[in-house]
């Protein structure tokens, strides 16, 4: 009992796990390369767009990927934690080599966005301002899908609630801070005590009504797929689950192979394959 009390005074005067989470990163240019390794990875410098979202009190960096002709569906990239646009690059070309157009912004706090402390009531704001635009460009009736990797899936779920996407997808998705925390530390302290935000994607998943498919590596060590599992258990219909040996956090797509091409597929593009 005298060793959690001491960590309740301790934690939140050297800790927050906001920081953490966030991991945020500020830079005065990207480095973005249209080429790779990986040819699913490859695109020209002509299909590539980069620009900035006026969002209140600031803005937000944008690219935007086409398709190799004309697309008919268009996909949001949240990304993951502490991660910059040109370092999420690959993952927005994969997407885009799939047959959709692909925009995907930094929020506030990272790169050459809005230099912020972000918030969850600033990344929901980011987000409405990235869908506002896309709607825009698209037009109102537009088939918009949202694509979510590790921390990206709870801002994903998040906008998900208030602007619903023809279905979501989840890769390497976090349970909740709470549940971050309780397993780091074997606590089970009120996560207010170290962190202002929540990020809840598993109770927000259930608030979603729309397709979902959640992807998770079973060699992940930073965010168990058990989190994963539990996103995918309060989802409603239609889901589905896939768990994938011998993937990490970062590289699902890339073990998938062809195999993520053709799940991702069968939600962006319904009766393509």
């Amino acid at each position: 009992m005298m060793r959690l009390a001491l960590l309740l005074v301790i934690l939140p005067a050297c800790f927050r796990l906001d920081s953490f989470v966030y991991s945020r990163r500020t830079v005065d240019a990207y480095d973005f390369d249209f080429d790779s390794d990986d040819p699913k990875e490859v695109i020209t410098a002509d299909r590539f767009e980069h620009f900035s979202i006026p969002v209140e009190d600031g803005q937000v960096a944008a690219v935007y990927v086409r398709a190799s002709a004309p697309a008919s569906t268009y996909v949001i990239y949240f990304h993951g934690q502490g991660q910059l646009l040109d370092g999420a690059l690959g993952r927005v070309k994969r997407l885009a080599n799939l047959g959709v157009d692909v925009l995907a912004v930094n929020y506030r706090g990272f790169g050459t966005s809005t230099d912020m402390r972000p918030t969850e009531a600033s990344v929901a704001a980011d987000t409405k301002a990235s869908v506002d635009y896309l709607r825009a460009r698209a037009g109102a009736v537009a088939r918009i899908v949202y694509y979510g990797r590790s921390f990206g899936t709870a801002t994903a779920t998040q906008r998900a609630i208030d602007d619903p996407p023809a279905a979501l997808i989840l890769e390497s998705p976090i349970a909740s801070l709470e549940a971050f925390k309780t397993d780091s530390s074997g606590f089970d302290f009120p996560i207010g005590f170290i962190a202002d935000a929540r990020w809840d994607t598993e109770h927000m998943i259930a608030l979603v009504h729309t397709p979902v498919l959640v992807m998770h590596g079973l060699a992940d060590d930073y965010v168990r797929h058990e989190f994963g599992e539990r996103v995918f258990a309060n989802a409603n219909f239609p889901k589905q689950l896939i768990l994938v040996p011998g993937a990490d956090h970062s590289n699902v797509a890339e073990t998938m192979g062809d195999a993520w091409d053709a799940a991702v597929t069968s939600l962006i593009r319904p009766g393509s394959r």
